[in-house]
């Protein structure tokens, strides 16, 4: 706090002066020195040339990943991969669907601020785009391979400091040097040939991330088993992980398949395959992401078989997800509940407008006992309804395969309005954090809304008005979107807990 020119005149008749004085200079120069190093890395002369240099090493070792993997890839096409064909009769495949929109690159974002909009299309278009056609647009499938006289084995989990991800190995019986590598592949660690467990005949040996979660099994594990069922023999048995909840789900969504064609395998069991072992090597996991986009036909043929109810179009209704009072949403993310009261109004009269089944479904993945809904209950559920409203979560990330599988044309789509979190509010979830990268190949109109920028990670909020205009594109037709019904008059009013949000942030 001293000044210099002060001290100037008095400090060589005190020597305690001259000292401090001498520090004080000493300090200044210093400093001087340090501000002169900043300037110096902060010009934008020096910023351009560090932003270049690290652009061109980045840039030179994307080069070589992409060479190697593009020689990966090459070499895994040329030295066995199979040649898929697919067969799909029961089902119309995805991209006949809806020409107009496919290859899918992002939902429908409903938004009044057109930058918002544009920013969002432009940014995860790109994304999906790289899962969509990755390395060259003939990419469709994962490569499959067939070996004869293996052995296959999922280790403990080791991939991950979080243990969400399970290892396997597949190597020859005769050489151990000789193993299948790529993402989800490890080099098989030492075991006891005691233990070897020899299986006779022909096995297709699986696994994925997250085992045993609901929700990932149905979007990162059941499209490659169908894939893998669609293109082998029918008496091709698999190797799967066992979990209860795999079980649960294999076994009500084809209970021939459960019962006939699974060895449950506990972690850290090696199998002697006597006959042909058929694994997929993956671009990266979850494998079912990459490639557009018949990958998924086999899944929803395979469900439209077992399973070809279908509900009246009449009938047919809305279900609407909230996640308060579940314990089984582990995320937070909560619908303020004012918000949710008055949400549920303003949908019960759009349907009311547009001349929709006016019945609405609260769904929260419990049963009337408060236990969770076993998955028949949840297939029902799911099954007879036209739409789902709610916040992003496993209550439809898990059940959307029991949605209506025999859609034809556009507007035959399952319709889906999803709550995401947007750049005002990253802390609630990862930006954008909404399934449409994970179930694009499944055939629905996908719409989406954005956290408002008062929600939190546990409670979140809605732009009612954004939410009446997404509604409006959803079911609107040019005769009804002309009618203002009385019910909506009624509803279109905020609740008085966001008015005071709003004029408060004002004032701010």
């Amino acid at each position: 706090k001293w000044s210099y020119p002060s001290l100037h005149y008095t400090h060589y008749s005190n020597p305690l002066i001259h000292k401090a004085t001498m520090a004080f200079q000493r300090r200044q120069k210093t400093q001087q020195k340090r501000k002169r190093g900043y300037d110096v890395l902060l010009s934008p002369l020096t910023l351009v040339a560090m932003a270049a240099f690290c652009g061109f090493v980045i840039m030179e070792e994307y080069g070589t990943f992409l060479a190697e993997e593009t020689v990966r890839r090459k070499l895994g096409r040329t030295e066995g991969s199979m040649d898929i064909t697919l067969d799909i009769e029961t089902i119309t495949p995805f991209a006949e669907i809806c020409p107009a929109e496919y290859p899918p690159r992002h939902s429908v974002l409903h938004d009044r601020r057109d930058h918002e909009v544009h920013y969002y299309n432009a940014t995860y278009g790109d994304f999906v785009d790289k899962f969509n056609y990755w390395m060259d647009k003939n990419y469709e499938y994962p490569d499959i391979m067939q070996y004869n006289n293996y052995k296959y084995a999922i280790w403990n989990p080791q991939l991950s400091d979080e243990a969400k991800e399970s290892a396997a190995s597949a190597w020859d019986a005769t050489d151990d040097l000789k193993f299948v590598q790529g993402e989800g592949w490890v080099t098989p660690p030492k075991y006891d040939e005691a233990d070897v467990i020899e299986l006779e005949g022909n096995f297709v040996g699986y696994n994925s991330w997250f085992p045993g979660n609901f929700g990932h099994f149905a979007h990162d594990w059941l499209p490659t088993i169908a894939l893998l069922r669609h293109v082998v023999p029918s008496d091709t048995k698999f190797i799967l992980l066992d979990n209860k909840m795999s079980r649960k789900f294999l076994e009500f969504l084809d209970p021939d398949f459960y019962k006939n064609r699974i060895v449950w395998a506990p972690h850290s069991t090696v199998y002697h395959i006597k006959g042909q072992l058929t694994v997929h090597i993956p671009l990266g996991i979850p494998d079912p992401i990459f490639g557009c986009c018949s990958g998924w036909d086999p899944m929803r043929q395979w469900i439209a078989e077992k399973h070809p109810e279908r509900t009246p179009k009449d009938e047919k209704y809305v279900i609407w997800h909230t996640r308060k009072g579940n314990s089984d949403a582990k995320h937070g993310r909560v619908l303020d509940p004012s918000i949710e009261a008055q949400a549920l109004k303003q949908v019960e009269a759009k349907l009311k407008q547009h001349k929709k089944n006016e019945t609405i479904v609260i769904f929260d993945g419990r049963d009337e006992n408060g236990e969770t809904m076993s998955i028949e209950d949840q297939f029902a559920v799911f099954r007879g309804a036209f739409a789902f409203i709610g916040p992003h979560g496993s209550g439809f990330g898990g059940n959307y395969i029991w949605t209506d599988p025999f859609a034809s044309k556009c507007d035959e789509r399952f319709q889906y309005l999803e709550f995401m979190p947007g750049p005002e509010n990253p802390q609630i979830h990862d930006k954008y954090a909404h399934y449409f990268a994970n179930i694009r190949k499944w055939p629905f109109d996908y719409h989406t809304l954005l956290y408002t920028k008062h929600s939190t990670k546990e409670i979140t909020q809605i732009d009612l008005e954004t939410l009446d205009d997404a509604l409006d594109a959803m079911w609107g037709t040019p005769e009804t979107l002309n009618v203002t019904s009385v019910e909506e008059e009624e509803t279109s009013e905020k609740p008085e807990e966001v008015v005071k949000e709003e004029e408060k942030s004002d004032k701010e």
